[in-house]
């Protein structure tokens, strides 16, 4: 199984390039999926996606493969693994809970974690490729740091004592715990609110083990992000800003040890139309489509020089 992840910024056609490459994948006789990360609904429009799930999309020739897509459901996500790795009763509990509803709708940084959650539980679904459509910007690549910072928190000792205690500290009116911990839990409640507090307490004390689940499956899935047999990350850019952008993502992959598979340089204009005998606005077009090809092919080539890195350039269609 491979995982292609596409990373590029706003406007240079990643979608389009992360949705294709699934396609060319299904066309030679793959099952794939394309899963858009993204909480803009580019993809789920353009498929015509109904979400709640992988589809199947419909293809006109008989591909030999399949092609799926899936835009993330943060909620879906996050009920499906409290669902698996919980007993019944308790994952439903936990689902009713007030404050799942609030981290589950609302809470910052859930797209990001629920990202690599939803990675783990696809490649257990028999798919052959996994295509993943990251956010527009580059702040793309908080999906592969946000979970690490979780898994840093739930495997914290106060984090875990917190969450394993409280319900002790509940029955027992805290006269059981040391001074310390009692200190901790005053003063959580005096910033937050004695209320709010013991509900997120209550909650995490169900939700515990499935933090420190959810951690272990995040830091097996990040491995196999790390691993370059498994895993190829590949940049879109535009003629325009490429060097710029490979520069960037090149740097930020690098310092988390992910490795940089390919360059897609969209919207080429590499076609040289043939000159006719023209004049006036026709010969002014005909030189300003010249001199923007040109300017592509040189940005192409400063991305030659500074890279080894395959590039895939995708022709632009210009009517000139």
């Amino acid at each position: 199984m491979r995982l292609l992840v596409f990373l590029g910024t706003g406007g240079v056609g990643k979608t389009s390039v992360a949705a294709a490459t699934a396609l060319k994948e299904a066309m030679s006789g793959r099952k794939c999926l394309v899963l858009t990360i993204d909480p803009a609904r580019r993809l789920q429009t353009a498929l015509r996606l109904e979400g709640g799930g992988p589809e199947r999309v419909p293809l006109d020739a008989p591909p030999g493969g399949e092609l799926w897509a899936e835009m993330l459901d943060v909620r879906a996500t996050l009920t499906e693994a409290v669902r698996i790795h919980s007993k019944p009763d308790l994952a439903e509990r936990i689902i009713q809970h007030p404050i799942f509803e609030a981290i589950a709708n609302s809470l910052g940084g859930m797209q990001e974690l629920m990202a690599v959650e939803r990675i783990d539980q696809l490649m257990r679904r028999g798919f052959d490729n996994i295509v993943v459509d990251t956010a527009p910007s580059r702040h793309a690549l908080e999906f592969l740091e946000k979970p690490e910072y979780f898994a840093q928190l739930a495997g914290s000792h106060w984090v875990k004592l917190v969450g394993r205690t409280y319900k002790l500290v509940e029955k027992s009116g805290m006269l059981s715990l040391g001074r310390k911990t009692i200190d901790i839990y005053a003063r959580v409640e005096e910033i937050l609110g004695a209320s709010l507090v013991r509900q997120v307490l209550d909650f995490y004390s169900l939700f515990v083990g499935n933090a420190e689940g959810y951690s272990q499956r995040a830091e097996n899935t990040l491995k196999l992000l790390r691993n370059p047999s498994v895993t190829d990350f590949r940049v879109v850019t535009a003629p325009q800003k490429a060097l710029r952008d490979a520069q960037y993502f090149s740097k930020e992959l690098n310092s988390r040890r992910f490795a940089l598979g390919a360059y897609y340089v969209n919207r080429v204009w590499e076609t040289q139309p043939a000159r006719t005998d023209t004049s006036g606005i026709a010969t002014e077009l005909m030189d300003w489509y010249a001199d923007i090809r040109e300017s592509h092919l040189q940005s192409i080539a400063g991305l030659r020089a500074v890279t080894s890195s395959p590039i895939h350039v995708q022709i632009g269609r210009a009517h000139v």
